[in-house]
């Protein structure tokens, strides 16, 4: 599985063949998208500190990533700034994501979900992904090692 095939479960999941889609199918999709960014940065974390040898090691490093832990790093100002521009905007888009993600997850009673909105969220995650990918591999280095060890004074 890949950040690509996740991507298009997001799509597949808009298109209900009749009719709009349902709720379900929509926050599904919403929620698939982030995921999407979720495995994206995961699997770039570990191939950069393990290599692409999907053993135990990969394993270990692709789940030490954490949902909170990565929101927190994304959000942290002064050392984003230090990342180029295709990071910045994965780090936005994660977090964006990541908050519509528990919206559609939990937030049962809230408004329903438009299909062009999900459709704008999916296109946003691609959109991440992509600069992401071709981000300057010391650029994505730092970045895992920002999003996955929490930082200690000097």
């Amino acid at each position: 599985m890949t950040s690509r095939d996740l991507m298009e479960a997001a799509r597949a999941l808009t298109d209900s063949g009749r009719g709009r889609p349902t709720q379900a199918r929509l926050r599904r999709a919403v929620s698939t998208a982030y995921y999407a960014m979720f495995h994206c940065l995961a699997a770039s974390a570990a191939d950069l500190f393990v290599g692409r040898t999907r053993g135990s090691a990969w394993h270990r490093a692709y789940r030490a990533l954490e949902h909170g832990r990565a929101r927190s790093a994304c959000r942290q100002g002064q050392t984003m700034r230090e990342f180029p521009a295709e990071v910045r905007n994965f780090a936005r888009a994660f977090v964006m994501l990541q908050i519509e993600r528990q919206q559609a997850d939990y937030a049962l009673d809230t408004d329903a979900y438009r299909k062009s909105d999900v459709l704008s969220y999916i296109t946003s995650a691609e959109r991440a992904i992509g600069e992401f990918e071709r981000a300057d591999i010391k650029a994505k280095r730092g970045f895992a090692a920002h999003v996955l060890f929490r930082q200690r004074p000097s």
